[in-house]
C-alpha cells in the first residue's frame, strides 16, 4: 500500500533545509505537513516607541506530521550535532509534475539550533498510524520571503 505523503491542498509545509535555485531542491517527498509553529521575538524600544539594538534571542517551536517514523531522525541528528541548520516554512506551496516546488505564497527560512525533540505516535492501526514530532529551535536568524518583499531579521548579535 502506498501512503499519500502530502495533500495537494495543504496550507503549510516544512522543508528541513534552505530553499535554493528557486525551489528546485525542494522535493514534495522531502516536505512534512506543518501542524503548528510559534515564536516570539522581542526588541528594546525607546520612550518614543522606536526599536533599537538587536532582537533578543528567541525559541521557535514547530510540530510536523510524519508518515514514517524514520523521517524524524534528521531532528534527532541535528540535536546531537549542536550546529545551526536551516528550516524552510512554505505557505500554500504547489508542486509540478516532477514533484519539485512550483510556487508558494510566502515563506520564511529559520536558521537555528535544535534544542529539544519530542516524538508522539498517533493512535490507530499499524497501516494508518502517523507520528508527530515537536521540535524547539534556538533561532539565529529568520529570513522572510514573499510576493511583495524579502526581509531578514537577525535574532542575536552573534549571528551578524
Amino acid at each position: 500500500m502506498i501512503k499519500k505523503r502530502l495533500s495537494n491542498h495543504l496550507k503549510a509545509v516544512l522543508f528541513a533545509d534552505e530553499m535554493q535555485d528557486g525551489g528546485q531542491n525542494v522535493l514534495k517527498e522531502k516536505c512534512c505537513t506543518l501542524e503548528y509553529f510559534g515564536y516570539r521575538c522581542e526588541r528594546s524600544r525607546n520612550d518614543a516607541g522606536f526599536p533599537y539594538g538587536s532582537t533578543n534571542p528567541a525559541v521557535l517551536s514547530f510540530t510536523v506530521r510524519l508518515v514514517a517514523s524514520e523521517e524524524g531522525t534528521i531532528y534527532h541528528q541535528r540535536l546531537m550535532e549542536n550546529t545551526p541548520s536551516d528550516y524552510t516554512f512554505l505557505f500554500n506551496a504547489s508542486f509540478n509534475d516532477q514533484q519539485r516546488l512550483k510556487s508558494y505564497d510566502n515563506m520564511f527560512i529559520v536558521n537555528g539550533y535544535v534544542i529539544d525533540v519530542e516524538d508522539d505516535f498517533d493512535s490507530g492501526d499499524k497501516e494508518t498510524r502517523q507520528m508527530l514530532v515537536r521540535v524547539k529551535l534556538f533561532v539565529n536568524a529568520i529570513t522572510y520571503k514573499g510576493k511583495m518583499m524579502d526581509r531578514q531579521l537577525v535574532i542575536n548579535s552573534s549571528a551578524e
